[in-house]
């Protein structure tokens, strides 16, 4: 059974690299010519590093390089395990916090991926055409105040100098009335 999942793994590698290789073009058309095209390479290489010792020993530590630079063999270098457990341990907290915002994030993906949620792109014309409507009713709902504070002023006046007049009017009757009873 084991065999099989290995089989199994090995295939899906072999088919990813061939989708990164190939892309989109035909297999079985292009194999051949990719496999020349590689042998001529690796030929070319041999031929460069015929002779330059020096080369093929740089060519040869490779492998060794790229276990120097991954990050994971300096970590393991520079820290023991019980530095290692320590780090993790100091940051369970904060662990424990993203793995409860993950929870959350996890039980609420049924709602991000609601078809109501898929659909906002299509009102999206719709929602800043009414965004438009609302901008323009509030720049009209401005107009209008602004007309209205201007009317309220107009007719404040009016009524004070109406006020005005009335009282004048009222002092002028009551002379003319104590004039009238004097004679």
């Amino acid at each position: 059974m084991a065999d099989y999942e290995a089989l199994d793994f090995l295939e899906q590698r072999v088919s990813s690299l061939e989708a990164l290789v190939f892309g989109q073009s035909e297999k079985d058309a292009d194999y051949p010519k990719i496999i020349d095209s590689l042998l001529e390479v690796q030929a070319k290489i041999n031929t460069s590093l015929a002779g330059k010792k020096k080369a093929a020993q740089l060519y040869e530590k490779l492998p060794d390089l790229k276990k120097y630079l991954d990050h994971r063999y300096t970590d393991e270098m520079m820290l023991s395990d019980d530095a290692r457990e320590e780090t993790i341990l100091s940051e369970s907290e904060f662990l424990e916090k993203q793995a409860a915002l993950y929870q959350k994030l996890s039980e609420k993906q049924q709602h991000v991926n609601s078809e109501h949620v898929q659909a906002v792109p299509k009102y999206t014309e719709n929602l800043q055409t009414l965004s438009q409507v609302q901008i323009d009713q509030q720049d009209a709902l401005a107009t209008m105040s602004e007309e209205t504070r201007r009317l309220l002023n107009a007719y404040n006046n009016i009524v004070s100098l109406l006020s005005k007049q009335f009282i004048l009017w009222d002092e002028h009757v009551t002379q003319l009335e104590l004039q009238a009873q004097k004679k």
